[in-house]
């Protein structure tokens, strides 16, 4: 329980820093997701379109690692309140 509070706190500081609550990026969204619950590869993928370097894409993927050992129903808890998240910072925006 406690890696699905600190994933909650981390996607709300990604997306509702207060200079881009209204603009939360597609992709920021796509990958937040695919982290919560897609695979491994396809979160590999993704990061690749990004160019980033090897190091922080594998840390990424440690972490992640890490999140596929959460039960499913936690997983897609995380999910919803990611998209209250949203919702509430475009209703604000």
């Amino acid at each position: 329980m406690r890696l699905s509070l600190c994933l909650l706190l981390i996607v709300l500081a990604v997306s509702c820093y207060e200079a881009n609550a209204v603009t939360v990026c597609k992709a920021v969204v796509m990958e937040s997701l695919t982290f919560i619950l897609g695979s491994r590869e396809e979160l590999q993928r993704q990061l690749e379109t990004y160019s980033a370097p090897a190091e922080a894409v594998q840390a990424k993927l440690k972490v992640k690692d890490c999140v596929d050992k959460m039960n499913y129903g936690d997983k897609l808890r995380v999910s919803r309140v990611l998209e209250q998240i949203l919702i509430e910072c475009y209703v604000r925006g």
